[in-house]
């Protein structure tokens, strides 16, 4: 039977309990939108008709996986929650390189009928291994395209993705962490990014380090008070009605604005959607890591000069869905196998309980 708050109110996470929810097919939109909108920079340059369309996705991205990673870290200790994580996303990010090094990178070479630096391949799997990458091209390739020299843009934000899932694992299990901490980190996040998107003043650490921990750290924020949102649509328009709005307004204000927001739409959206692709087969990861160089591979095979930007966004996503798809069946579901290898087991990570963190009235 439902869960309802004393006003009689169903509560959102009843529809995000266990997998049965539209979270994964969520996040294959927001990989698709990534796409899309690289469809179009990757061809002409910055801008576009939407040009923070990719990073609006990658915002809600990180959001979702704030909401979902402090789940599942308050439901075992640090070890196995660091093995799990490790296993969802290095598996498939080593596949990525080995595809682009080996497959994308020398059919390019063929096409321009240019030398293939061997060499330089092995370094780019080497150098960029460690979910940071150093080394963006190989040999000075992808040439003849507007961003030469890079073969997979997107790569750039799983080194916050993982920063995120050691820093907020380590913060979760203090004593006493729960929404008031929560909170304030997230405040204290979009007051940087605010700081550094607006008036300019440049932390010495990387710009978009605040922004997207912020979308994380609303997700955390939202997992910690689960049990008191409403599942209200009149709630998920206005979240909605507040993001569009500081999206269409001012780019700082929407960074400084909208984490908590979208973050509840988003959550909102796979509680009530009847949406079920992806939840056996979630293919959206491949898909965000996997197009960038296929797109690229299209530009220089004259794909997009021949079709236009429309039909170049739609190849795009369908090239892409196979290759990720043989990602998810050949590397992402077997890996995540071993996840056994480190057993829950020990102390999982006490949490607070929503009444005692709830504001003082």
């Amino acid at each position: 039977m439902p869960v309802r708050g004393s006003g009689g109110a169903e509560r959102l996470h009843v529809g995000l309990t266990g997998g049965d929810n539209a979270l994964n097919a969520l996040r294959l939109v927001l990989a698709s939108i990534v796409i899309l909108e690289h469809s179009y920079s990757l061809v002409h340059g910055p801008g576009g008709p939407m040009p923070y369309a990719g990073g609006f996705a990658v915002d809600g991205f990180f959001a979702i996986s704030g909401f979902l990673i402090t789940g599942s870290r308050t439901r075992m200790g640090m070890r196995p929650y660091l093995w799990r994580r490790a296993l969802r996303i290095v598996p498939a990010y080593w596949a990525v390189l080995l595809f682009t090094a080996l497959v994308v990178a020398p059919v390019s070479a063929k096409i321009t009928s240019s030398p293939y630096a061997w060499d330089e391949a092995g370094k780019y799997v080497t150098w960029n291994s460690m979910l940071v990458t150093p080394i963006l091209g190989i040999g000075g390739s992808p040439h003849g395209v507007p961003y030469a020299g890079l073969w997979n843009g997107p790569l750039w934000t799983l080194t916050f993705e993982a920063g995120a899932y050691l820093f907020f694992g380590l913060l979760v299990a203090l004593p006493g962490f729960g929404a008031r901490t929560a909170s304030r980190i997230l405040i204290g996040l979009s007051v940087l990014t605010t700081m550094q998107f607006g008036a300019g003043v440049a932390p010495r650490f990387d710009p978009d380090l605040a922004r997207l921990w912020a979308f994380f750290a609303a997700g955390v924020l939202l997992w910690f008070i689960r049990e008191r949102l409403p599942s209200s649509p009149w709630m998920a328009v206005a979240a909605a009605g507040v993001v569009t709005g500081c999206l269409a307004s001012n780019h700082t204000l929407y960074l400084a604005v909208a984490p908590l927001p979208l973050a509840f739409a988003l959550l909102w959206l796979g509680a009530r959607l009847p949406l079920r692709v992806g939840t056996r087969h979630d293919i959206s990861y491949g898909l965000y890591l996997f197009a960038y160089p296929l797109q690229q591979l299209m530009i220089i095979a004259g794909v997009a000069a021949s079709v236009g930007s429309v039909w170049f966004a739609v190849l795009s996503v369908a090239i892409t869905v196979p290759v990720a798809w043989a990602s998810w069946l050949l590397v992402e579901r077997p890996s995540m196998r071993l996840r056994r290898l480190v057993p829950v087991g020990g102390r999982p990570t006490p949490v607070v309980p929503v009444e005692t963190v709830a504001p003082a009235q």
